[in-house]
């Protein structure tokens, strides 16, 4: 086993763990008093990527602020439901509070287990210093401090409120962490917990201590745990260690040193030093060490988790050869000083109702909650936004009761929750079950990184393209399941297939800032969001540093894949802070660029035998990136768009027919643009070809047109512009639906941008001109071009009365007129009798019709 520290943690500027994390990870578990899920979210995308599990234990009872999902909107308002993790919110049997820290990452042959001070809240892991031990377990057997562990994580439930679910979880933590036989190591750190015997009676106290160290965010008002540490260690000093704000009695902290002889009170001068609880002794250069966070009070200390008010907690005992304490900076201080400014120990928590969460499956809406006394209500009514369910009361084992009713959709990540009578309960995580517990198989770099950061990366390109593809594999079956239930199962499949972030691209609940503009508002052409020094070719330079964000890591192993800071939290949220493709792309080196136009190409070429969600993450990509400049000329990005366009609207899926209309929508804008810039060969029949089976939705065309405006585009590119522009442009004429029934053995069908009809055709192409006339009778005079398997070319027009038609003739056209066909020319077309002789014929240089 390695072990490494203990030591204080250093301040991050991004969010990440303070524990490295084992790459391979099955299981993450992460064990807090405080927990901020926003936060732990984006600090564990990288393991949740590589194909982890991640379940947080915290309590019920903390911070107000913490408990449930920060998320930054009103509490049961926006957002989604949590699915990157699994909150388990918990409650103490004992009325205690639920202290441990740890961070365990394990698979069958090796773990990473951290036990420290912080809570896993930006002050715990990020801004604080805290004390930290981590150990890495490999090889082929386990220590008895791992054995210890695991067998502590199936004796946890027996002291707590918890839900089933997260009973699973730490079972199968545990199992990882026993997978392998045990032998002891020499000079193991001891494993102390509570739920048997108080940590007190487990210290191995010396007859008599050369020094003491205590360090506590908080101490008993009588000083009473305090002063059973004193005695017991006979210390010839104590020095005790306050952070400002302290919460002890003064008076009481007097009384409890007066007996323990000389002493030094001091504060840190580092306002870091908030949190961390620790105690030290040494006795000739050899030191003890008991950390973990404990607070000095006979609930943390000197009671066992099953006594009534007795935490729950976990520490680690080693041997050290170096004072943690010491390595804090402090002052000396008065115990009546004012700037130590102490709070008042906190008086003890009264028994109160703790809603837990409520758990999202397939087939049902659950939510829990641990009563106050012996009774619970009846019924409870879950509102998430505008959304609200009752849940009628479905069991209980002792005071923790689960309510239950039909599936609904709730879309928001936190919920308000009251009893059926009205009375407010709290507030609790809304949970995405199952896709909180899946592991995802072929995860896209999104999980890590925001998009516009995988462009300069070779290995990350790849990665999210092999993504994509995988979103083509395998089918739900489409006939006898109603389109939102196979919806629900299809997105539960693709999601364990390549984790929530390219899904949330392709339905377009992600926003990404594709173009670039100038501080007046005006679009900036890609190559001007370059410094006077950088140039277009510049290979060094990447877009906030993208091109470290796949080896980065973050305390030492956070980032197994890469630097959570990259886009831990931008791929699903606001890309305020990121930086556009259109500044990525600038900075591409020729080579970048030109290996990106040819990923591109390939993705678009395979992307039209693929089904609807596969087509519209990778049209979406496509749109992106010629929205953000990668090729800047219109007559080199408006085919590709357009192609892509046409793959997108070549099949159907009723599950997914929303997000297909609202994508084709802004794509046939953007196509629109470009073909007003530089003419598309084409652009009439695609237009045609957009068949929408229902109206776009108004919000989804919002959010795929989102951030596509500036250079590319056009400054006016936006939700409104492209409902305007594709208003005409969507409504299907008559003229086109004659135009789909023109039998597929005819030839290829296509329109022309003048408003005619082009067949290519293996058949005699005089005779398929009568034909093809024919069918649009109904459209006097359209222009109708065939093209045979020779390359030769026949004109034609038809009015009901009057035919017209030109063949070629010496690199001229010999025109024909028929003024008077008054049976029509059906018989004709068939080819049952000829065509009688023409009533005037003439040469002329230009295939327009006319009457010689």
């Amino acid at each position: 086993m390695l072990t490494a520290g203990p030591a204080w943690s250093v301040m991050a500027d991004s969010p990440q763990t303070p524990a490295p994390l084992l790459r391979g990870a099955e299981e993450v578990l992460v064990l807090t008093h405080n927990c901020d899920l926003a936060f732990v979210e984006a600090c564990l995308r990288p393991a949740r990527a590589a194909g982890a599990r991640v379940t947080i234990l915290y309590d019920a009872a903390g911070a107000p602020e913490h408990h449930g999902a920060s998320t930054g909107a009103a509490d049961g308002d926006g957002g989604k439901p949590v699915r990157d993790v699994l909150p388990v919110p918990v409650v103490c049997r004992s009325g205690g509070a639920f202290r441990p820290r740890l961070v365990i990452s394990a698979s069958p042959t090796a773990a990473t287990v951290s036990i420290g001070s912080g809570d896993a809240t930006p002050d715990g892991w990020q801004r604080n210093a805290e004390a930290w031990t981590h150990l890495t377990v490999e090889g082929a057997t386990v220590p008895t401090l791992i054995t210890d562990l695991a067998e502590w994580l199936q004796r946890l439930p027996d002291q707590l409120w918890i839900e089933p679910a997260g009973v699973e979880r730490l079972a199968a933590v545990a199992k990882l962490l026993t997978a392998r036989p045990h032998a002891a190591e020499a000079d193991e750190p001891l494993l102390l917990t509570n739920d048997l015997v108080p940590i007190f009676e487990q210290l191995p106290f010396p007859s008599g201590a050369d020094r003491l160290g205590v360090a506590a965010p908080e101490f008993d008002p009588a000083g009473r745990a305090l002063g059973e540490i004193a005695r017991s260690v006979g210390a010839a000093r104590t020095r005790l260690l306050l952070p400002p704000g302290v919460r002890c009695d003064p008076v009481g902290l007097w009384v409890a040193l007066d007996d323990a002889g000389e002493f030094d009170v001091q504060t840190p001068v580092s306002p870091r030093y908030l949190h961390a609880g620790a105690l030290e002794w040494w006795t000739a250069g050899s030191g003890v060490l008991v950390s973990g966070g404990l607070t000095c009070t006979p609930e943390a200390l000197l009671s066992t988790t099953g006594e009534p008010g007795g935490n729950c907690e976990l520490s680690l005992l080693q041997e050290v050869t170096e004072s943690l304490l010491d390595a804090v900076e402090a002052r000396d201080i008065a115990l009546d000083d004012d700037d130590l400014r102490p709070l008042p120990p906190a008086a003890p928590a009264s028994p109160a109702t703790r809603v837990l969460a409520v758990r999202l499956h397939p087939d049902r809406i659950e939510a829990s909650l641990v009563a106050a006394g012996t009774t619970a209500p009846d019924g409870l009514v879950v509102t998430a936004g505008d959304t609200a369910v009752k849940l009628p009361w479905t069991g209980a084992e002792g005071r923790l009761h689960t309510y239950a009713g039909e599936a609904a959709a709730l879309d928001a990540r936190t919920a308000h929750v009251r009893a059926a009578d009205g009375t407010a309960l709290g507030t609790a995580p809304v949970t995405d079950v199952a896709g909180a517990v899946v592991r995802f198989s072929h995860a896209s770099p999104l999980e890590m990184v925001a998009f516009p950061s995988v462009l300069p990366d070779a290995a990350l390109l790849e990665a999210l393209f092999a993504a994509v593809a995988q979103l083509a594999t395998g089918r739900t079956a489409r006939h006898g399941v109603p389109a939102a239930e196979r919806r629900a199962s299809e997105e539960e499949r693709l999601r364990a297939l390549v984790g929530p972030a390219l899904l949330d691209l392709a339905f377009g609940r992600t926003p990404i800032r594709a173009g670039e503009r100038t501080e007046s508002g005006s679009a900036m052409h890609p190559a001007q969001s370059l410094t006077a020094t950088e140039t277009p070719h510049g290979a060094a330079a990447t877009a906030g540093g993208a091109a470290g964000a796949h080896s980065a890591t973050a305390g030492g192993g956070t980032g197994t894949h890469g630097d959570t800071a990259g886009g831990g939290a931008g791929t699903h949220g606001d890309t305020g802070g990121e930086a556009s493709v259109a500044a990525v792309v600038a900075r591409l080196d020729a080579p970048q660029r030109d290996r990106l136009r040819q990923q591109v190409l390939r993705l678009g070429g395979a992307a039209a035998g693929w089904p609807l969600p596969a087509r519209l993450a990778a049209f979406r990509i496509v749109l992106v990136l010629a929205a953000g400049g990668l090729w800047p000329e219109p007559q080199d990005w408006t085919p590709l768009v357009a192609a892509g366009l046409d793959a997108l609207v070549a099949t159907d899926d009723e599950a997914f027919a929303g997000e297909q209309a609202a994508l084709a929508t802004v794509g046939l804008a953007a196509v629109h643009h470009g073909h007003r810039l530089s003419p598309l060969a084409g652009f009439a029949d695609l237009r045609a070809a957009v068949r929408l089976d229902q109206a776009p939705p108004e919000n989804l065309v919002a959010r795929y047109a989102a951030g596509l405006a500036g250079a590319v585009l056009g400054d006016g590119f936006g939700a409104e512009d492209v409902a305007a522009d594709t208003s005409e442009l969507l409504v299907r004429s008559a003229f086109d639906d004659a135009v789909d029934a023109i039998p597929e053995s005819v030839g290829i069908v296509q329109r022309t941008d003048a408003g005619g009809v082009r067949v290519d055709t293996a058949k005699d192409p005089r005779r398929t001109a009568l034909l093809v006339l024919d069918l649009l009778r109904d459209f006097p005079d359209t222009h109708v071009t065939v093209r045979g398997s020779a390359g030769t070319e026949t004109h034609g027009w038809w009015n009901g009365r009057r035919l017209v038609l030109l063949s070629p003739f010496g690199g001229r056209w010999r025109g024909s007129l028929w003024p008077g066909l008054m049976t029509g020319i059906a018989t004709y077309a068939k080819g049952a009798s000829p065509l009688p002789a023409a009533a005037r014929t003439w040469i002329t240089e230009v295939a327009e019709m006319g009457e010689g």
